[in-house]
């Protein structure tokens, strides 16, 4: 589940395919994506997981993955979100790309949403790190973009219940 309202984005599952119907329009999504703006810049990102997030479009020949390191997030401590853009059908990575981060999280009958916009990607890989501050099922989208591409994806990130200080 992504969102409980109206707005909802609803995700189906296909093997390691993820598609995406999205009933609300692109707009008000890229309007979600302005808040809390804060800039990063790409770091070398390689996914070296067993089981990285994929995101595929046919339509526009891309492939997405995506991974973040630990595995199981600890609050307050840093996770980095790693993100890869290849070709779907060469796995070049894509060249010039922006991309806009989404880190949205609702809990308690609230959305708390955080943004890392306007990083640049010359290679296809790249990084950012974030500090979770709540336990649940943080929904992580993506915005990339260059010349000819313009594209969404969502992932999912898990941080567990956290153990209690002795």
């Amino acid at each position: 589940m992504i969102l409980k309202h109206q707005d909802q984005l609803v995700r189906r599952h296909h093997h390691t395919e993820i598609v995406f119907q999205l009933p609300v329009s692109l707009a008000l999504l890229l309007s979600i994506l302005r808040l809390n703006t804060q800039t990063a810049e790409a770091q070398s990102a390689n996914i070296n997981v067993n089981n990285p997030q994929i995101w595929t479009n046919a339509e526009q020949n891309l492939k997405i993955q995506f991974s973040y390191q630990p595995q199981k997030p600890i609050l307050d401590q840093p996770t980095e979100l790693t993100f890869v853009a290849q070709n779907l059908k060469t796995g070049d990575y894509l060249k010039n790309l922006t991309a806009n981060i989404l880190v949205t999280h609702y809990s308690s009958g609230q959305f708390s949403n955080f943004r890392f916009s306007n990083i640049t990607v010359p290679d296809g890989r790249f990084s950012v790190k974030y500090r979770f501050q709540d336990t649940g099922i943080f929904e992580i989208i993506t915005r990339i973009s260059a010349k000819e591409i313009a594209a969404l994806a969502a992932f999912k990130v898990i941080v567990p219940l956290q153990p209690s200080p002795a």
